[in-house]
């Protein structure tokens, strides 16, 4: 943790580094906050406290009753210790986000396949539950932490209001909370009641403060900013009609309803059409005015600022302009249906230009091939007739493409921007622009992106090759477990053996299979040691069999050592088992000790089967959801009380339908991310997905997709293509002109 080096006497100001352009308001800001952290989680750890000892005294169970006294006691025993966690954690959190990094205080991967980082059901929990807080917190104080953005946004010079702008967001609190848990419990299921109940308090206490801080730099002078937001026509709660661009003939029909348009004038073209030789079917002839206008156009996008201060629905520099140019355009046509169509055209390309979901860098790319789209148009008279046209095909690939990336600065985004602006380049200078102009350069993306695909997996070779042993392993181990539980059946020995056998020694025998082969040497050695373990813990019925066994421990020791290593069991555990072991042992080893080994009866076996069960079951449910009334805290939003898990089939029908070179949103070490999913594995075990980096990979177990998918933290990047996003626009905008019209 940065933080951790700090000068304590400085628990006010972040540090400077000179690479760190922090503006001095902007710092002035965040040291007046950070000033206040002290106080903050004080009061969170006092109503933390409170939550517990109302809970102790609740209606619960003596487990939970002992856990919640636990909690208490080392919330007590520790406090200056959680609090000064909290304020090192966000004093390093919040100097990240002005740094523009990602945070030292991401959960630490598990790396189990020589270094590979891999997600699995334990670290993603994690991610969940501090997900769920950071949902808590923006919930509570939703209002007040809009408010707040406007502000923030001023202060770092952001042209648009964005959640991004505000270093003391609520993922910031939710990650700082959870590592103050982290330090004052060990247990998993303990540092997540901790984080749940804390953040309930935070939640009420960061409303105040939100508003508080709103307040106090309004009071500096400080301007808010205006959210970037596309106010659309006929709002208001009036609901507007939709249209589904991949029905047949939905092009035409809006065409139909555009200004001047009738029912029977949806097609372009005119009687003029079929006259004019040496153009295709519905081209018709256009004035010398009109290609004037169209070079004017031309010139226009050419040099047309789209930059993100430029996309505002009503701005008056670059779309006012372009609203004149298309009116001088659709006035030059020739025919009514060659105007009506320009005069769609034309406003689904304005549309898209003004959509802040497109980067300002590919608002460019599709200007620039805006002109000859109209051209083909005009050609063509099926690019209007239906969305499956080569046109609309590059244009969404376009927009896809163009959002899968996080960072501006990101190779792939750098060397994709470059290619469709050549592209664009390419089809803007075309003197005769047709269908498989695009459908050529359509092509030439997909092959990029596909070819980009294959040299990240390239790359990730290891990885791949690593989880593809891991999941040999696991279906191997998976059978010897059921091999080893039908050995011992007539075995009767303890649960804490029962379980060594068949879950850590499995581990053992499928790790020598892999490594040195089904009929090498160590294979067959640690094979042996399970007969010789299994007869090791009966009681010997005679002197002989007494002294076969003191002779036999020393070398079985060493193997169940030696196994034990190989799989890198915790010294612990290990420990556990030799002790027992031992235990069982000694007993065998007494004069006078009773044989076992008589032949049992089949109701013998099951009643001890039975007894072991019961004996080998989970002691008292742990610490969880249930040991604090949720319901009972203003601050805890309805669907948080459910935990925000859906249904386990569901979850795992959308992981299984998961296909490669998918482009996915992923929350993943505290903060969300954009991915692309390489590889799975055969038996879909494991998934491999490229990053928001060029060399950065993230390798899932199918089980920690599933939770992620359930709690809503792993969804498709894009739900609507462009182009349907631009007709939604402009359905919104028809819909509204008869009500205007009769006001």
């Amino acid at each position: 943790m940065r933080a951790g080096n700090r000068d304590t006497q400085d628990n006010r100001r972040i540090a400077d580094p000179p690479d760190m352009p922090t503006a001095p308001l902007l710092q002035r800001f965040v040291d007046d906050e950070l000033g206040r952290s002290a106080s903050f989680v004080s009061r969170v750890l006092a109503g933390t406290l409170q939550l517990l000892r109302d809970s102790k005294d609740s209606d619960l169970s003596a487990g939970e009753r002992a856990h919640c006294i636990e909690l208490i006691a080392a919330l007590q025993k520790q406090a200056e210790l959680y609090q000064n966690a909290y304020i090192e954690a966000l004093r390093a959190l919040v100097a990240e986000e002005l740094e523009g990094g990602a945070s030292d205080l991401a959960p630490d991967p598990k790396s189990g396949f020589g270094g590979l980082e891999l997600m699995d059901e334990t670290l993603v929990d994690v991610d969940i539950e501090i997900s769920r807080a950071m949902q808590l917190i923006d919930t509570t104080a939703e209002w007040e932490l809009r408010e707040l953005q406007t502000f923030t946004s001023t202060l770092i010079g952001q042209s648009h209001v964005s959640a991004e702008s505000n270093p003391f967001r609520p993922l910031t609190y939710a990650t700082a909370l959870w590592q103050a848990a982290c330090a004052v419990v060990t247990a998993q299921v303990q540092r997540a009641t901790l984080l749940r109940l804390s953040a309930g308090v935070a939640a009420g206490l960061l409303k105040n403060a939100y508003a508080a801080a709103c307040t106090r730099l309004e009071s500096q002078g400080i301007e808010p900013g205006s959210y970037r937001t596309v106010v659309l026509p006929g709002g208001g709660g009036l609901r507007t009609p939709s249209l589904d661009v991949t029905r047949p003939g939905a092009l035409g029909s809006l065409l139909a309803r555009m200004p001047g348009g009738s029912p029977g004038e949806g097609r372009l073209g005119g009687p003029a059409a079929a006259a004019a030789p040496g153009r295709s079917a519905g081209a018709t002839a256009q004035s010398p005015e009109f290609e004037q206008a169209l070079l004017r156009l031309d010139e226009l996008l050419r040099h047309l600022p789209l930059d993100d201060s430029s996309t505002a629905p009503h701005a008056s520099g670059s779309m006012a302009r372009l609203g004149q140019h298309r009116s001088a355009l659709v006035a030059s046509a020739s025919e009514a249906g060659d105007r009506q169509a320009i005069e769609l055209l034309s406003r689904i390309f304005e549309t898209i230009l003004s959509d802040p979901t497109l980067p300002a860098e590919f608002r460019t790319v599709i200007a620039r091939m805006q002109v000859a789209a109209l051209r083909v148009a005009l050609r063509e008279p099926a690019m209007l007739d239906s969305h499956n046209h080569s046109v609309w095909h590059l244009m969404d690939a376009i927009g896809e493409a163009s959002v899968a990336y996080s960072q501006p600065d990101d190779s792939r985004f750098v060397a994709l921007q470059a290619l469709c602006l050549s592209i664009a380049e390419e089809i803007a200078r075309a003197p005769a622009p047709d269908s498989s102009l695009f459908r050529r350069a359509l092509n030439r993306i997909d092959g990029f992106l596909a070819a980009q695909m294959q040299s990240q997996l390239r790359a990730a070779q290891p990885a791949v090759s690593a989880l593809e042993m891991a999941e040999r392993r696991g279906i191997l181990e998976q059978h010897l477990s059921q091999r080893l539980t039908d050995q011992m059946v007539n075995v009767r020995t303890t649960p804490g053996v029962r379980r060594f056998v068949t879950a850590s020694w499995a581990k053992v025998l499928a790790e020598a299979m892999l490594r040195f082969g089904d009929d090498a040497e160590p294979t067959e050695a640690y094979l042996k040691t399970v007969d010789d373990l299994l007869w090791s813990v009966q009681i010997p019925d005679h002197p002989q069999s007494r002294q076969r066994l003191l002779a036999l421990l020393p070398v079985l020791l060493q193997r169940l050592r030696a196994g034990m290593e190989l799989i890198a069991l915790p010294r612990p555990e290990q420990q556990a088992v030799l002790d027992e072991l031992m235990t069982i042992h000694a007993e065998a080893l007494r004069p006078g000790s009773r044989s076992t080994n008589a032949p049992q009866t089949p109701e013998e076996i099951v009643q001890r089967m039975r007894d072991e069960v019961v004996a080998d079951a989970p002691g008292p449910r742990p610490f969880g959801d249930s040991v604090i009334d949720l319901s009972s805290m203003d601050t805890v939003p309805a669907e948080m009380l459910a935990g925000g898990d859906d249904s386990t089939d569901e979850s795992g029908q959308r992981v299984e339908n998961m296909r490669a070179s998918e482009r996915m949103r992923l929350f993943i070490h505290g903060r969300w991310t954009r991915c692309q999913l390489l590889w799975r594995s055969d038996q879909g075990l494991f998934f491999l997905f490229a990053g928001d980096g060029p060399v950065r990979t993230h390798s899932i177990t199918r089980r920690a997709l599933e939770r992620l998918s359930a709690a809503g933290l792993i969804t498709r990047l894009e739900a609507k293509p462009m182009l349907q996003r631009a007709i939604d626009h402009l359905m919104r905008e028809i819909s509204v002109r008869p009500r205007e019209a009769g006001c």
